[in-house]
């Protein structure tokens, strides 16, 4: 059986429902859901089947509807999460809460209960599953499938999932219940056990206890989605925020299943420019070119087709920042890719690659003077510029290789 398991991770949950809304585009169906946290919220909508609602709740109700705080108290803590640089902030509120003033979430009770119904999601053939924990003396996990969670009460199990240590208590039955995160953030597991052996998982953070959780579970199948940026803060419901962070989950998704180009940016999928064609490209560079490179680069070889494959590309790879094992491919997007960052270009958009090779090849002198400023002709042998000014030495290397495709292409 197949089926979807989501972190938990706060407002950074919004990745999960442009995730979730590209593997729905592509034609991905699921037998079962299951989350921690935010991540059982999103199941529970995901369960009940419409999209469109989920989408609603993240974009178009704003922080008022998920917790009872005052403006400024929210500035203050919407960018932080449970990491050692906000430590600080992170205890102060943990003793808020302790002492009975932690932050009041009962808004977000009253939107659930406005816009889940519990009655589709039972009756929906599709199995979902929440971890939350409960305390007495010490923490009891909880790895709850829907028939293990009484009728009508299924809001509360939510509730009691989300429940951090910052805000208020809350309470089943007497029994205090916390964030299901302090127990397994990614219930693989929960699913698992109950049949599963094709599981897609939807990250919200790279973290190193995130990948010791998954690498138990290399006897099933598991695509993971992770974010290809950090999300930011927890509680941050500010709607740009939030649909900067959907768009991502959707374009991240999107280039795990290889329907979209690039790196570091989105392209929308064009076969032309594959291997052979980028390998061309590099192969094509005039002998200046490559001796200008060399030079940049501190290559002191003979500026030919071996030194270019051997020693200038392998070069070019690790200035970008690329893996070891590097394709042309990836090095010719990331060519252009650094040409949009250095200008700025927001990378959570979808871009035409054609018009990207295009508008480049056109203004590839026009940032900042780079090229007319720092030229090639100003460096001296036996100093190299990069290790003058890194970002500036790598400006020149990629103004120089397009500048050659340029003139190659003309």
């Amino acid at each position: 059986m197949k089926g979807l398991v989501l972190e938990g991770g706060g407002a950074r949950g919004a990745y999960q429902v442009g995730a979730y809304a590209a593997l729905k585009e592509i034609g991905i169906e699921f037998d079962g859901v299951a989350g921690t946290s935010i991540g059982a919220v999103n199941a529970a909508y995901i369960v009940q089947g419409d999209i469109e609602i989920m989408k609603k709740v993240w974009l178009d109700y704003d922080y008022t509807h998920f917790m009872n705080i005052d403006e400024q108290l929210y500035e203050k803590v919407k960018d932080i999460w449970f990491s050692t640089k906000n430590f600080n902030n992170i205890i102060d509120l943990m003793y808020r809460a302790k002492n009975n003033e932690g932050i009041d979430i009962e808004p977000f009770r009253v939107l659930l209960e406005k816009t889940l119904d519990e009655s589709v999601i039972r009756n929906s053939k599709k199995d979902f599953g929440l971890i939350t924990v409960y305390w007495d003396r010490k923490l009891h996990p909880c790895r709850l499938l829907l028939d293990d969670i009484p009728e009508g009460r299924l809001v509360e199990y939510l509730i009691a999932s989300c429940s951090l240590p910052i805000f208020q208590f809350n309470k089943i039955d007497d029994k205090l219940f916390l964030d299901g995160g302090l127990s397994d953030n990614i219930p693989v597991s929960l699913l698992k056990n109950n049949g599963y052996d094709d599981i897609v998982v939807i990250r919200l953070t790279d973290d190193i206890v995130g990948k010791i959780n998954l690498s138990k579970h290399n006897d099933i199948a598991i695509k993971v989605i992770i974010p290809s940026e950090d999300l930011g803060g927890g509680l941050n419901k500010d709607h740009e925020n939030v649909a900067r962070i959907m768009k991502l989950g959707y374009l991240d998704a999107m280039k795990a299943y290889d329907r979209i180009d690039g790196v570091n940016y989105f392209f929308e999928k064009e076969d032309r420019y594959d291997e052979d064609y980028c390998f061309d490209m590099f192969r094509n560079l005039k002998t200046e070119v490559v001796e200008k490179l060399c030079d940049i680069l501190m290559i002191r070889k003979e500026p030919n087709l071996r030194t270019l494959l051997e020693n200038v590309i392998p070069k070019l790879g690790e200035h970008l920042g690329l893996e070891k094992k590097f394709s042309y491919r990836e090095l010719y997007y990331s060519i252009y890719e650094k040409k949009l960052e250095y200008n700025s270009i927001s990378r959570v958009n979808l871009y035409d690659f054609n018009k990207v090779v295009q508008i480049v090849g056109k203004n590839v002198d026009s940032d900042d003077g780079i090229v007319a400023d720092f030229g090639i002709p100003i460096i001296q042998k036996n100093i190299s510029l990069l290790s003058l000014n890194k970002n500036k030495g790598i400006k020149i290397l990629v103004n120089c290789i397009i500048i050659g495709w340029t003139e190659y292409r003309d």
